[in-house]
């Protein structure tokens, strides 16, 4: 069974002390999380997920930084494993309920969406 969260909400502590701590992006440096990293380690497949709510954008920082990510796994992958990319999913609103959601700028249902999250290609 899959494990269930603990808490149900995000403690942002070390994010903050990330920002106020580390160099400053005018010197080239930049941080992002990686919102969900899925894997099958049967089937030796696995995909990175940025999540963002309200039609929101990833900055043009945080975009960059996906599609290096994205390009270094692709180079670097192990034998017999499968990447299905660093994949960007939009709410308009934040849940399935209140507004259309997109893959990769593409809309997408929810049930299509499991299917492509469930590693099942």
């Amino acid at each position: 069974m899959t494990r269930q969260e603990k808490h149900g909400i995000r403690d942002i502590y070390f994010s903050q002390w990330i920002r106020r701590s580390l160099p400053d992006s005018s010197t080239g440096f930049s941080v992002s999380d990686i919102d969900f990293m899925l894997w099958n380690w049967k089937t030796k497949s696995f995909a990175l997920l940025e999540i963002k709510c309200r039609n929101v954008e990833p900055s043009v920082g945080q975009y960059k930084m996906i599609k290096n990510v994205h390009r270094w796994i692709k180079k670097g992958l192990d034998d017999n494993w499968k990447y299905y990319g660093y994949n960007l999913i939009t709410f308009e609103g934040d849940t399935f309920e209140n507004g259309r959601v997109y893959l990769n700028k593409k809309e997408i249902t929810e049930k299509e969406l499991i299917k492509f999250l469930s590693l099942e290609f």
